[in-house]
């Protein structure tokens, strides 16, 4: 018998290349996507450029940024009950 490996893999790969297939068939979709790829690498030129000049102030902006972002994500959120009991 031979072994099958990689049905598991191979199910999310085709699973997610149709969903984008299916996100890209729209053409406000691929332009939306054209214009975050155009942001992402302007912003990884600046990114490239302020590190060349100061390495160690880079990082620590970075990590203060990273920091910043995980406090926000890690908040804890606020619990809000519904009232089942009608007011008289």
């Amino acid at each position: 018998m031979s072994k099958k490996s990689g049905g598991l893999l191979t199910l999310i790969t085709g699973i997610a290349a149709g969903a984008a297939a299916v996100f890209f068939s729209k053409s406000e979709n691929r332009l939306k996507a054209e214009k975050l790829a155009k942001k992402a690498a302007q912003s990884a030129t600046k990114l490239s450029a302020d590190y060349k000049k100061d390495p160690k102030g880079t990082k620590t902006k970075l990590k203060k940024q990273a920091v910043k972002v995980a406090k926000k994500v890690l908040k804890p959120k606020k619990k809000t009950r519904k009232s089942t009991a009608k007011k008289k």
